[in-house]
């Protein structure tokens, strides 16, 4: 039988939704009132839909929790304003405010003890400038800073009565946001090749990086000054923090970069958060359609290894802490439906818009706006899009690696050879003087292409860089890897920074801007060593980590003496 446009087919849904229904305008699941929602080809009524909604939010914490709870945890909500999350803390709260027949049975424990609800404030990054915010929003604080929404997220959770935790997105550059909560310390970076070779090299250079003092003037002097013991380092203020924010996201030439980027940061806050306040597990308000997009955008930037570990049901990737999506299988326009029929109070401009001074024309979009914009309208025709889009990389098996190698910057899983696959594929041009700049850049490297240091040279005086010598004023800072240390994602989303504000080996100059401060002391940690006292000796009498890995197998390798002997 030839296939004709023009004859009506059913899908599976359509069919499922007619056998389900009596008669045709009525509730699918009462069968005696009349329908009101529409989702999926599925018609409901107000009461059943609420029941629907609150089943798959059961069952999704039911498959998320599949061993028996012998002891209740702690768990924390990341609440962000929208209707995602809104839903989740009151999807909580139904389910967590149990009778008390069903409390006392010893058979029925309490699957949560404590519930924790984080905010991140986004607030400093809603406009470009403040002059700018001065003249179009009135919602200013004496201090010229944008309104925050700490006050209304805060408001919000306090009718549930539970424990409140908020940030705000600039605090990232706080050392207390680290894992020892005390690293006062930034991460720059400086690229392998000089200002002048960065256009005409056909091949994007090695990113290596220094670690720092936090502060304003030592950054930016590119110079170590060590305090007296009895003299504390000055703390950044707000504004100190927003600045370098700001200056590190308008670095990035798209607005892909930045978004990343800023997705990075908030993972890292949610994280600490939940660990600091005792709780093992982190619940995510993402929706099926917000993972279904996830899962496209992620594929398209390369972060196809570690998309198991960022939009499954459960993810065990974060050391000490489960991370939840309990609405994994809930439409945006379900959780919008379910948040006008009880009520629930929203923050109305609760995300960042990145879109300032990103030199482009027409539209500002980045892949997340149009991987976006293409599955919600593709989902409008063809309903079952977001199911299928999830269930295909439900299939996924989340990759068998280590917690100790974790990417610096979006702390996932880091694939071995990423750097080398990454050079094999990509198509490059021959720089005009091949011949002097293979020179410059190889010579004293132990690399074979010179366009990524290995790390091990000793030019200059240094086991942790292949670089020239320093000068006087960087002598005391020794060269860490960076882009050998990234996952393919970040590696790949760094090519659009401006590599011409980064310092070169011929410039004197710091970076124009700064990483925060968990990314410096990953760092540290993955180049091996033990601590930032470590790393700020002196390169004459510093050692490389791996020399003293190399003295503790010193006892079972063989000499090249004892091989000509025998």
């Amino acid at each position: 039988m030839s296939c004709s446009i023009d004859e009506p087919t059913m899908t599976v849904a359509e069919k499922r939704a007619k056998a389900r229904a009596v008669h045709v305008g009525f509730c699918c699941k009462c069968k005696t009132t009349k329908s009101t929602i529409i989702v999926r080809y599925a018609e409901y009524c107000d009461p059943c839909f609420l029941i629907a909604l609150d089943s798959k939010f059961r069952t999704a914490l039911r498959n998320a929790r599949p061993y028996r709870v012998v002891t209740p945890e702690n768990v924390m909500l990341a609440f962000s304003g929208g209707s995602s999350s809104r839903s989740l803390i009151h999807l909580f709260d139904v389910f967590h405010s149990l009778p008390p027949e069903v409390v006392s049975n010893k058979q029925q424990p309490k699957i949560y003890n404590d519930i924790h609800v984080c905010h991140i404030d986004e607030s400093s990054l809603f406009e470009s400038t403040i002059q700018s915010q001065e003249q179009t929003d009135s919602s200013i604080n004496h201090n010229g800073l944008p309104q925050s929404t700490m006050v209304q997220a805060q408001s919000i959770v306090a009718k549930y009565g539970y424990k409140f935790h908020g940030v705000r997105i600039e605090d990232i550059y706080d050392p207390e946001w680290t894992d020892s909560r005390c690293f006062e310390a930034v991460a720059t970076l400086i690229t392998s090749l000089p200002r002048d070779q960065l256009v005409t090299s056909g091949q994007a250079p090695e990113l290596l990086s220094k670690i720092l003092p936090l502060s304003t003037d030592a950054t930016f002097n590119n110079k170590i000054e060590t305090p007296s013991p009895d003299q504390e380092r000055p703390k950044l203020s707000q504004q100190e923090k927003i600045e370098k924010l700001k200056t590190l996201l308008g670095v990035c030439t798209t607005l892909t970069a930045r978004e990343m980027i800023l997705q990075h940061f908030k993972s890292s806050l949610l994280i600490q958060l939940a660990k600091r306040a005792k709780c093992t597990i982190l619940a995510l308000g993402d929706s099926a359609t917000r993972v279904a997009i996830q899962i496209i955008g992620l594929t398209a930037t390369g972060r196809g290894f570690s998309l198991p570990h960022e939009t499954s049901l459960l993810s065990n990737w974060v050391q000490d802490c489960k991370v939840i999506r309990p609405l994994k299988d809930c439409l945006v326009k379900e959780l919008d439906t379910y948040c006008s029929l009880n009520s629930l109070e929203l923050i109305e401009r609760h995300s960042a818009n990145l879109d300032w001074s990103v030199k482009t024309k027409g539209d500002v979009k980045s892949i997340k706006r149009l991987t976006e914009d293409f599955i919600t309208g593709l989902d409008k025709d063809f309903p079952s899009t977001v199911a299928t889009v999830c269930r295909t990389a439900a299939k996924l098996t989340p990759p068998e690696v280590t917690y100790e190698n974790k990417c610096p910057l979006c702390l996932g899983p880091v694939q071995e050879g990423v750097q080398e696959w990454k050079e094999r594929i990509t198509v490059t041009t021959a720089p005009p003087d091949s011949s002097n700049n293979a020179t410059n850049v190889s010579d004293g490297c132990c690399s074979s292409n010179g366009a990524v240091c290995c790390g091990g040279g000793a030019n200059n005086g240094s086991a942790s860089s292949c670089l020239p010598p320093l000068s006087k004023d960087q002598d005391s800072v020794a060269t860490l890897p960076f882009s050998s240390l990234l996952c393919y994602g970040c590696l790949t989303n760094l090519r659009d920074l401006d590599l011409k504000s980064m310092s070169s080996e011929d410039s004197q100059e710091g970076s124009l801007f700064v990483l925060p401060p968990y990314v410096a002391e990953t760092i540290l940690d993955r180049s091996g060593y033990s601590s930032l006292e470590d790393y700020k000796q002196p390169t004459s009498s510093s050692r490389d980590p791996r020399e003293s890995l190399r003295e503790q197998i010193k006892d079972f390798l063989i000499d090249s003496d004892d091989e000509d002997e025998v």
